[in-house]
């Protein structure tokens, strides 16, 4: 056992049969709790477009005023309300929607270190896998899929639908911990400012966890030249320099001590038969990217 959102459409008809006509590409405004992820996907978008232009033609990003849960995207996805959206992947949700398989965090969602409250931090510096499995309540989103894979573990999870309940509910004491990925652990703790939270100090969860872009099933096109873009961009280098202009792995190892940490080695029964196919080198590592 081991431990965003954002969504984008295409003014366009019928793409396969006319790609010059896609001229502007809709997302949603960010959030203030998406801490910045917004700008990098939307980067990494512009990067895949920009790396088909010539295919494909221009294509501009222009933001919405629309905001959802993230089972509601695949709803306005389905019905032809926006054509792209990014998320964290299940088996369900490549059946609803083209998954792009090209990972948009190198697989950082699936390593997970939790937000807990400061006063209580001394609970878990001696505790052991067990007890932290079986009696420690995890908070997570309820329509996330890593609300599932916990409970499938066996850990004990408690769900709502937003992120702002969750931090509500750690300092209630109604939950004990908030898995988060390592990156937001960092960014969350170091921008919320809050005194009475803290990072747990012991534990690494891992488990396979993948952000794609998923495509309208209706826009395969569109797909293909997305995976196309993103495949260039992997290729020569500059994915791996827009990744690392959002995340320094070097120095979230070293404030959160990611190396030293007690493994725990989830499974994660939701992926899909094609996405277990994937492979990527333990987030550490990645080399990192020589000219950018």
């Amino acid at each position: 056992m081991f431990c965003s959102k954002s969504s984008i459409a295409v003014t366009e008809g019928n793409l396969s049969q006319t790609p010059q006509e896609i001229t502007k590409i809709r997302v949603i405004p960010s959030s203030e709790s998406d801490f910045n992820s917004h700008a990098y996907y939307t980067k990494l978008l512009k990067l895949a477009l920009d790396k088909t232009r010539e295919q494909y033609g221009a294509a501009e990003i222009v933001k919405t005023e629309e905001m959802m849960v993230q089972d509601r995207f695949f709803i306005e996805l389905n019905h032809g309300v926006i054509d792209v959206y990014w998320t964290v992947t299940s088996a369900k949700r490549e059946l609803e929607a083209i998954p792009i398989r090209v990972p948009l965090l190198n697989g950082m969602m699936g390593y997970r270190i939790s937000l807990i409250l400061n006063e209580r931090k001394h609970e878990f510096l001696n505790q052991d896998v067990t007890h932290f499995l079986n009696d420690m309540i995890a908070g997570q989103g309820h329509d996330w899929p890593d609300y599932t894979i916990l409970k499938s573990n066996e850990m004990l999870v408690l769900g709502t639908s937003h992120y702002d309940s969750l931090i509500e509910l750690l300092k209630r004491r109604r939950i004990d911990h908030f898995p988060r990925a390592i990156n937001e652990t960092l960014v969350e703790i170091e921008t919320l400012q809050d005194d009475k939270l803290a990072v747990e100090p012991t534990m690494l969860i891992h488990y396979p966890s993948y952000i794609f872009f998923f495509v309208a099933k209706s826009k395969p096109a569109l797909a293909e030249r997305l995976e196309h873009g993103l495949k260039l961009a992997v290729a020569d280098g500059s994915f791996q320099c827009v990744f690392e202009s959002y995340i320094n792995v070097a120095h979230l190892n070293n404030k959160l001590g990611i190396t030293e940490r007690v493994l725990l080695a989830l499974e994660n029964p939701l992926l899909s038969k094609e996405t277990r196919k994937l492979t990527l080198p333990q987030l550490w590592q990645i080399k990192t990217a020589s000219d950018c």
